[in-house]
């Protein structure tokens, strides 16, 4: 946690979630602006489970925008056009492998052409 950034928790944890909402607060007081950006990372295995996770940590954290992560297996992360279209939150960046490394910009052509199957030669 920084002044800018806030790293989400489980939803179901309670406690977890008390402390991320301590958290918020607590940066609150010190920039009446912070945090800055809350990026709330979905796994792409969740289904609609992530519905509910986004409700959650928004009404606690202010979510700003999207990562879905673990679409390098058989998940395609289809839920993440429908969350995006309900919060009206960008999706900013996907994961497709286990390393840093493979954490990429979202690209909305690309994402679409995966959900559909469609291999762009």
């Amino acid at each position: 946690v920084d002044d800018q950034h806030v790293v989400a928790r489980l939803q179901n944890k309670t406690e977890l979630m008390a402390e991320l909402e301590k958290i918020v607060r607590v940066l609150g007081r010190l920039d009446p602006d912070a945090p800055h950006t809350v990026l709330q990372t979905l796994d792409a295995t969740t289904g609609q489970n992530a519905l509910n996770q986004v409700e959650i940590f928004r009404n606690v954290a202010g979510v700003s925008g999207l990562i879905m992560t673990k679409l390098d297996g058989t998940a395609r992360g289809g839920i993440l056009v429908a969350i995006s279209a309900k919060h009206k939150l960008p999706v900013c960046f996907i994961g497709v492998g286990e390393g840093i490394d493979d954490l990429e910009p979202f690209n909305a052509q690309d994402f679409a052409e995966a959900i559909a199957g469609i291999q762009n030669k």
